[in-house]
Parts: C-alpha cells; sequence; structure tokens
C-alpha cells in the first residue's frame, strides 16, 4: 500500500505548460477569493523584515502547538471566540494523519467511507483498519478510533451537523475518538465544519489544512481542533515544534480573513457544470462530479479510453489514489480540475470542440 505522495514520481508537470492544458490540479483558484492572498503573504513577509524576523528569530518552546498564535484565529474563524476547544498544529495535514495513527495504540480503526489511502498506510504498520460500508450503520463497537473525510469527494453523506453529533455520541459510548479529514472543507463555509461541534463533544478531532482554496500548501501548516482532555492525549503522539513561527504567522492572517471564498465556491459549481458538458459532448461518458463545492470530477475507474483521448488533446489530468471501503486497498480514479479562469475554460472548449468535430 503507496503513499499518495509516491504517485508524484510520475508526474511530468505541476503547470500548464506550452500546449498542454493540465487539469490534474487546480492553477487558477486564487483570483477568486475576496482576498488578495498573494499581497496578505507578501506583507506579512515584509513586516516580518522589519520587525528584525521577529518569529523567525524565536523559538516557540512555550507554544510549542501553536495554540497561542493560531488558537485565537481559529476561535474567531469560526465565531467561537473564548471557546475551550483547543489548537494543535503540524507540519500539514499528513503529519496529523500520521499521529492519529500512533493515537489508536494499535486498536482497531473504523474508516467510514473512501479516503485518501495515507492514513490506512500507516494503520496497516500497526492494525487492519476495518471498512464501514457506505450504506451501512457505523458501528464503533471495538474500535479506538472511526475516521472518515468530510466533505467526501462524492456524495454528501456527512454534510448534515447532526449526523456528526449523532456519529460522536455513538462512538463516545463505545469509547472511540471520532477524527474528520477537513482538508477540503476550506472550499465551503465555516458554519458547514464539524468545528462548530466543539467543544460541546468532547471525542472528536477536526483536522484542517491551508492546500485546499487558499493554494497555501508550501506554508506546510495545519491544525486539528478537540477538547482539552482529548487534545492532551493528542499532544503525546503530536511531536512539538512541527509548525514553523512564519508559517503560524501568515496562518493567523489567512484566518483572520474570514471565509474568503464565497465567490470561489460560486465560480468552481458554474464551471463544474460546464466541464461535465463539455466532457459528455466530447463523448466521454459516466463524469462524476466532486462534492458540490470541490472542484473535481471523475471519470470511471476503467475509463482508459477518455484519458487516451484528453491526452492527445493536451488535457492532462490525474491518477487519484483513495482507500476504497470495497476492496479494502487502494484504488485510482482519474481526476481532473475544473478550469476556473475564462482563459482555461475557453482553452478546455477550444480542444474538445477541435476533437469532436474530428
Amino acid at each position: 500500500m503507496p503513499l499518495a505522495v509516491s504517485l508524484y514520481g510520475a508526474v511530468p508537470s505541476l503547470e500548464d505548460g506550452p500546449g498542454l492544458l493540465n487539469l490534474a490540479w487546480t492553477l487558477d483558484e486564487r483570483r477568486w477569493l475576496s482576498t488578495d492572498l498573494d499581497a496578505l503573504v507578501t506583507r506579512e513577509l515584509e513586516a516580518e523584515a522589519r520587525e528584525g524576523l521577529s518569529y523567525v528569530n524565536r523559538y516557540f518552546v512555550k507554544d510549542p502547538y501553536g495554540d497561542a498564535v493560531l488558537g485565537p484565529a481559529v476561535a474567531a474563524y469560526f465565531g467561537r471566540e473564548g471557546w475551550s476547544a483547543q489548537v494543535t498544529c503540524g507540519a500539514g495535514v499528513v503529519s496529523l494523519l500520521h499521529a492519529l495513527a500512533l493515537l489508536t495504540e494499535a486498536r482497531p480503526v473504523l474508516i467510514a467511507g473512501d479516503c485518501y489511502p495515507d492514513l490506512p498506510f500507516w494503520l496497516s504498520q500497526r492494525t487492519a483498519p476495518r471498512a464501514a460500508a457506505d450504506e451501512g450503520a457505523i458501528d464503533p463497537t471495538g474500535a479506538s478510533l472511526v475516521f472518515l473525510e468530510r466533505p467526501s469527494l462524492l456524495g454528501d453523506r456527512f454534510a448534515d451537523l447532526g449526523a456528526i453529533s449523532t456519529l460522536c455520541a455513538h462512538a463516545a459510548r463505545h469509547g472511540a475518538v471520532v477524527a474528520i479529514d477537513e482538508s477540503n472543507a476550506n472550499y465551503y463555509p465555516p458554519g458547514f465544519s464539524a468545528a462548530n461541534l466543539l467543544p460541546d463533544v468532547d471525542n472528536l478531532v477536526v483536522i484542517r489544512g491551508f492546500s485546499k482554496a487558499y493554494q497555501l500548501g508550501g506554508l506546510r501548516l495545519a491544525y486539528c481542533l478537540a477538547a482539552p482532555e482529548l487534545t492532551a492525549r493528542l499532544r503525546t503522539v503530536v511531536p512539538p515544534l512541527l509548525a514553523s513561527s512564519l508559517s503560524l504567522r501568515v496562518g493567523r492572517e489567512v484566518l483572520r480573513s474570514g471565509d474568503v471564498a464565497t465567490s470561489l465556491r460560486g465560480r468552481i459549481v458554474e464551471h463544474k457544470a460546464e466541464t461535465r458538458r463539455l466532457l459528455e459532448a466530447a463523448g466521454i461518458a459516466d463524469v462524476r462530479p466532486a462534492s458540490q463545492y470541490l472542484p473535481y470530477l471523475f471519470l470511471r475507474h476503467d475509463a482508459t479510453d477518455s484519458q487516451g483521448f484528453l491526452e492527445r488533446q493536451r488535457i492532462r489530468g490525474k491518477l487519484h489514489p483513495y482507500w476504497a471501503v470495497a476492496t479494502r486497498d487502494v484504488a485510482h480514479a482519474y481526476r481532473l480540475s475544473a478550469p476556473l479562469s475564462a482563459e482555461r475554460m475557453d482553452l478546455l472548449r477550444e480542444r474538445l470542440e477541435e476533437a469532436r468535430r474530428a
């Protein structure tokens, strides 16, 4: 079972190129955010230089998990100033997922729905992850942890916060923790997040990052939220000082900007629908759009003819790895990211129209 990052070694390009429309990634999200993040990062870096590298030169041994720096901004982002939930920062979401595997103490883990393969990979080194069928009731009996992604790539099974609250209560009766990877939730309004259930739910961990929508993966910053007692357990497996002081400074200002993705959400919905229409008009069947505000579309897993057709038009997607509940192993889907700029959408339209006429 490989880690997801291993696939990137075979990827020839991460950007558009001469004659290439690269839909493997979302390359044009930033312009639809209501805050100019390039300008925000620049301001913070310039302020850092003026202040004599005040954060770079500080070693946050008295705030080793970033709670003092990032915590108030996270609380304000969710409109919960003064709450008791605590922040534990990591070097990207993957570092916190790795810690979750340690938190289980080699006891069974129940995975609810298909998910990114990294946590199952780390779990497989310690215990065999159990799968919860998408259509069945989740039974946490004997599990130390129930894990899910929210929003899921396909479908909206856990979109309702009431369902999450019920799941947490059910898991608590069996002594299990519910951990939710909300990496993709930056595309959604803050009110969507399961973090809003904290601190009323004391067996819930919510993990978020800055890669999706913000396109700030280079910060290598993520955070998890939990009630104080559970936070103490998390910090026995999350190493201190994972997040750089400068990343915390920038991340704090991004969160202080609030919900900056309102226009981006509208753009994604519109352009994802248009991309699907163009693909289907070009003869590509079984195009499945991702959950509501995610910018992705998936082709049928065995759609090699469609992939070959797109590559011949110099349109590139990516193989998206996931751990499949059905097989309890890593599978792949061919993923395209809807172009959001008018120029890139025009290029997609021209390429597919030329191919259709031919």
